[in-house]
């Protein structure tokens, strides 16, 4: 088996408001949220939103969750971790870094194409590889949740065997997601939310939510202080979740 991961150039590790992955803890009139990469988008409207009407600093670490987990891990000062799996909140809570957990958001799993390279694929087709030329991108399917959930649903739809050869794993799911954009890869499996954002895909198909783990965000409080458990709140809020509708998001109730 063939298989590429690129993680030297598919690391793309977005920061607002700070670019140290390996934060120093906040000051208590600051907080530090690490967020999975896919909820970027939303977050940043969030992280907006609150500091105007808190007048509190929310500086914020975008990256895969499996590498931000890690992170907070290995000591990073973050006080907010909003993962797009269970497994990640869970890893920090045998390692005994989170306060509280609570599932915040789901997603769907979606296969993506470059708009200028249109194609059409039968979800319903007993293979994959024989309905198109060149690779296919997602996220490390050992780690990267977007990964994970790809492999179960290629393999619940017997594919994955066959496309093994032909698969592109990146250190997060915005790499896989621009990789197809700019048409290095024919195919990709990102969530819904990421292809609504982006004007460069079009959606071949929607994987069952029946082929895979469900998709569920969880936010995790992982300090103590004050600030960061009215994060924690705010986050889980009636006024958070109209905007996480916006972005088509849905919502754990």
């Amino acid at each position: 088996m063939t298989k590429f991961s690129l993680m030297a150039c598919g690391m793309l590790l977005l920061t607002a408001c700070h670019d140290d992955n390996n934060a120093t803890p906040a000051s208590a009139d600051t907080i530090m949220l690490y967020a999975a990469i896919s909820v970027s988008d939303v977050m940043n409207e969030l992280i907006k939103d609150y500091e105007t009407a808190h007048q509190t600093k929310v500086n914020v670490s975008y990256a895969g969750s499996s590498t931000l987990a890690k992170q907070i891990e290995q000591g990073a000062g973050a006080d907010i971790f909003v993962s797009a799996d269970m497994d990640w909140a869970e890893y920090l809570v045998k390692a005994d870094k989170a306060q509280a957990s609570t599932p915040l958001l789901n997603n769907r799993l979606v296969l993506i194409y470059p708009k200028n390279m249109p194609i059409t694929i039968d979800m319903t087709a007993q293979t994959l590889d024989g309905q198109f030329d060149g690779k296919l991108c997602t996220g490390q399917t050992d780690s990267v949740p977007a990964g994970k959930y790809a492999k179960q649903a290629l393999t619940a739809k017997n594919w994955w065997q066959g496309i093994q050869g032909r698969l592109v794993e990146t250190a997060d799911v915005r790499t896989a997601l621009n990789f197809v954009a700019r048409g290095e890869c024919v195919l990709g499996i990102v969530y819904a939310t990421d292809a609504k954002m982006s004007d460069e895909v079009g959606i071949a198909g929607e994987f069952a939510t029946t082929d895979h783990a469900p998709i569920v965000y969880p936010v995790v409080q992982l300090t103590q202080s004050a600030n960061a458990h009215a994060f924690y709140d705010y986050l889980q809020s009636d006024t958070a979740k109209t905007v996480y509708q916006k972005y088509g998001f849905g919502v754990v109730e």
